[in-house]
């Protein structure tokens, strides 16, 4: 078992390639709001996006059993904006991507620390992003006394389609295609798939079309769970591995932007999901296919595996508050806020 280790010192070791990644720990202990602090001036852009409801030592306004860690700041989960893909890889392009399998002790809220896998030392793993025909050479390198491998979702041959264990210690490459363009989740396919789904080995691949997407504001949201008692059941929900953090902090958006939401259910022991948000609709997309909405919505189910790519615009200046709508789940650390600036 890895030693624990900051998210700072995790995102350093993991880094490759201009991915991005989510996830990730620190020591340390949370925060509560306070509701008597939950006034904002929504008039004001300058306090629509800080965190003045959140205090110590008071109860939580909205159920939040789950806080973040409290060594977490507003910028260390600063990793749901991303760049776009360098302008140079044209559809065909070959790309080599690096994914070591790794053991992490790794707090996911405030105080609750599990025993992860991981994909590069995080929790989800790295975002891989490319155009539609690229050719992705995937070296998996299992540095576990366990076996474990990579399964993509999307359009390959079968031969590397991931399903094999790879032995402890071991190694394998794969070779895909990126395609078809959409959002494809990717995860460990070794038997049991339910505990090594739980313990945090998944992550996002996307896949963008010729041409690209138009221009929005980019954020990527993975939900998943986590038995701190490997008891089978979800005691803490997080989106991106950490519980409450955006809720703590919410994601600052320009208001009457267009935002881009790459969402991804990885919640394993819960048959469904969903993301809903407040004050406003969206369009869906569902896998982040076709090129026209499949309609327009303020909330979307996602099965686990399930993804889409919702766009919207926040009109006006203001905190914007999603969440699923189990309200399980989002009291567990699964609630979190846009705030349009």
């Amino acid at each position: 078992m890895g030693k624990g280790l900051s998210r700072r010192e995790l995102l350093k070791k993991a880094g490759f390639g201009g991915a991005v990644f989510l996830g990730g720990s620190v020591l340390g202990h949370g925060v509560q709001h306070r509701a008597d602090a939950a006034v904002v001036d929504y008039t004001n852009p300058g306090t629509v996006g800080h965190s003045l409801l959140h205090e110590e030592g008071a109860p939580s306004l909205y159920g939040q059993v789950h806080d973040p860690p409290a060594g977490l700041g507003p910028g260390d989960l600063d990793l749901h904006t991303f760049p776009p893909p360098p302008d140079d890889l044209s559809a065909g392009s070959e790309r080599e991507v690096e994914i070591n399998v790794e053991e992490r002790l790794i707090e996911v809220g405030s105080g609750a620390h599990v025993e992860a896998w991981t994909y590069n030392g995080t929790v989800p793993g790295p975002i891989i992003r490319a155009k539609e025909g690229d050719v992705l050479r995937v070296h998996l390198v299992n540095h576990t006394g366990n076996p474990h491998n990579v399964h993509f979702h999307g359009s390959h041959r079968p031969e590397h389609d991931g399903w094999e264990p790879v032995p402890p210690f071991g190694e394998t490459t794969y070779e895909i295609d990126a395609g078809p363009a959409g959002l494809h989740p990717y995860h460990c396919h070794t038997i049991p798939l339910s505990e090594h789904i739980s313990r945090g080995l998944y992550g996002m691949m996307i896949v963008d079309p010729p041409g690209g997407r138009p221009p929005a504001t980019e954020v990527a949201l993975l939900l998943s769970g986590f038995s701190t008692e490997q008891t089978g059941r979800n005691g803490i929900v997080a989106w991106n591995g950490v519980a409450g953090f955006y809720h703590r902090y919410p994601i600052k958006v320009a208001a009457n932007g267009r935002i881009r939401v790459y969402l991804v259910n990885m919640l394993e022991h819960e048959p469904i999901a969903s993301f809903h948000l407040h004050a406003e609709t969206f369009d869906v997309y569902p896998a982040g296919m076709g090129e026209k909405p499949a309609s327009r919505e303020d909330t979307v189910a996602l099965a686990m595996g399930q993804r889409a790519i919702v766009e919207f615009t926040l009109p006006t200046v203001g905190r914007y508050m999603f969440h699923p709508h189990q309200h399980w789940l989002a009291e567990r650390g699964a609630m979190g806020w846009f705030a349009a600036v």
